[in-house]
């Protein structure tokens, strides 16, 4: 089934660190992957990404940047109709215009949800999410989405 994830929580708080370090992840472990789109073309430390990926015949796009007022119903939208994505996974803030975006775009595509914050620390931010990619990966292969 078609299934769309989204990472949720308020500003700052790891969201596209995230799904930057899901990305990596996901390309180390499968490393027959055929990338079908990128930008920027490097997973830098600072910004926000836009991958789609192909790998064992299901399509994977990864839209990191979910601040309101970025056009992510947009953005997600075309994702789907130039892609037919099987799994999307996307950030968004936990309340507002991105929340709506992501409901809007899963009722209109026919994708199920599934929603998970990012882990809250005071401190090593970047080794928490490196492990929320890690279990988002874990997930995704768990319930046989990839």
């Amino acid at each position: 089934m078609k299934t769309i994830l989204t990472v949720w929580n308020t500003s700052s708080r790891g969201k596209s660190e995230t799904l930057k370090k899901f990305a990596l992840l996901l390309t180390v472990k499968f490393p027959s992957h055929k990338i079908k789109f990128m930008h920027p073309s490097v997973i830098k430390s600072r910004g926000d990404i836009r991958l789609v990926i192909e790998i064992n015949g299901k399509t994977i796009a990864i839209e990191s940047q979910g601040d309101p007022n970025t056009q992510l119903e947009n953005r997600l939208s075309e994702i789907c109709k130039t892609y037919n994505p099987d799994i999307i996974l996307c950030s968004c803030r936990t309340r507002g215009q991105t929340i709506n975006a992501v409901d809007k775009i899963a009722s209109i595509f026919s994708y199920q949800q599934i929603w998970t914050s990012t882990y809250q620390m005071d401190s090593n931010h970047s080794m928490a999410n490196q492990l929320k990619a890690k279990h988002i990966l874990e997930l995704l292969q768990t319930i046989k989405l990839i």
